[in-house]
């Protein structure tokens, strides 16, 4: 019999301290969001050169973190690499808010970004660690919740700081990041050492993670390889979508406003619904689900000159990252060993913010010479050969795993 909604959130309990200070660190991301105008207003001497650099010096920063946050998990419980990279995020803006000069101001900047990334591979590695597989891709989307309520808080709070005093970004990020740090150092989780204690088990189907080293490392990196283009893809909603509208389109801000609206008001509303009513599907079948909702939604961009087309498009590829998102990070977690669980969950992180530096730098000059249903369309038709590529991969049974779920036992669990 299959859980009910009430049963799947009960199963959250061992997972609500980290939780909470998800939503608490991520409704203190002020400072970021309005770090071009903070240093245009407090660094009058930095020209829009040199505040690019700083800016994007924090996602140098970050892209390390996701590198090398195995190494730190080997060194120290995962739950205390996530508080000090908190209390990291809290120093590094407050020494960015008194740091003289550029180059000072761009390693504070870079420390800041790799802080800050730190907290989301070690977060979802607690989680894969923490919740049993049948369970595991439900959390996943509780996470995204928390991170997505948290960002559509924090720069509201930040807009009203602003207008009173840019320097109480800084404080607002640094209090918030403090307190989500002792939220998470007092909360119970379940030993995030467990699994690395455990005996490796055999996959009963011979083909799972267990079965042998260069066995995982090519599972994971097969699927690291064909799924960049949905992360190229989903770049490009928060990094171009402005200009696209604004300068390309000739419409109005509001626009915009309307397309961020609707992605938030969908992931907040309909996440945890949606994933607990798709918990006992296969992966495969919920990644080519979330695959197929991608195309439609990023193929409806290019009608953009109609505002109503505009937002169904947002809608359908939000669906699309709704379902897709948990699974990918579900799957990659299923075909991690204990020992390299960190590891990959780092590098997929990588992948994301890979996305970010490049898909824009490929998309931008490209609507610059096509039309907008032209470049949209190769955005669709990049997603397909992701959706190609990863039904390919799951019909080779040593490259994907055993990809049953287990109601009962989340029933069980939840008990």
């Amino acid at each position: 019999m299959r859980p009910t909604l009430r049963e799947n959130l009960a199963t959250l309990r061992p997972i609500r301290g980290l939780l909470v200070s998800i939503a608490v660190a991520r409704s203190s991301v002020m400072l970021f969001p309005f770090y071009g105008a903070y240093l245009a207003v407090t660094r009058e001497g930095l020209r829009p050169a040199a505040i690019g650099l700083v800016i994007g010096a924090f996602g140098v920063g970050a892209l390390l973190a996701d590198v090398t946050v195995s190494q730190l998990t080997r060194r120290m419980p995962e739950r205390r690499v996530a508080v000090l990279g908190m209390l990291g995020v809290a120093l590094c803006v407050l020494v960015v808010a008194v740091v003289p000069g550029l180059w000072p101001l761009v390693a504070a900047t870079a420390a800041w970004g790799f802080c800050y990334e730190l907290i989301n591979p070690v977060s979802y590695t607690m989680v894969a660690n923490t919740m049993p597989d049948s369970q595991r891709r439900f959390a996943f989307a509780a996470v995204r919740l928390a991170v997505n309520v948290g960002m559509g808080i924090g720069p509201v709070i930040a807009g009203l700081l602003f207008k009173v005093s840019p320097g109480l970004l800084v404080w607002g990020t640094a209090v918030g990041y403090l307190v989500a740090a002792g939220v998470l150092a007092r909360s119970r989780l379940t030993d995030d050492r467990r699994e690395a204690t455990a005996p490796a088990a055999a996959d009963p189907a011979g083909d799972g993670p267990a079965a042998d080293r260069s066995g995982s490392e090519l599972r994971f990196w097969s699927f690291f390889a064909s799924i960049m283009p949905i992360h190229l893809a989903y770049a490009l909603p928060p990094t171009v979508v402005s200009a696209y509208v604004i300068q390309k389109l000739h419409g109005p801000p509001v626009w915009v406003s309307a397309i961020f609206a609707t992605n938030a008001l969908m992931v907040i509303t309909c996440e945890i619904s949606l994933n607990h009513l798709m918990n006992h599907w296969r992966r495969r079948t919920t990644l080519l689900t979330g695959y197929a909702c991608a195309i439609i939604g990023f193929g409806l961009m290019g009608l953009g000159a109609n505002p109503w087309l505009l937002l169904l498009g947002t809608a359908w590829w939000t669906l699309g990252e709704m379902i897709v998102f948990p699974a990918m990070m579900d799957h990659v977690s299923a075909v991690s060993p204990p020992a390299l669980k960190a590891r990959n969950i780092g590098f997929y992180a990588a992948g994301v913010n890979i996305g970010v530096l490049v898909a824009p730098m490929m998309f931008l000059p490209l609507i610059a010479v096509v039309d907008a249903r032209v470049a949209w369309a190769v955005v669709a038709g990049v997603v397909g050969l992701g959706m190609i590529a990863v039904a390919a991969l799951s019909t080779v049974r040593y490259l994907w795993t055993s990809d049953g779920a287990a109601p009962a036992a989340v029933a069980e669990v939840s008990r």
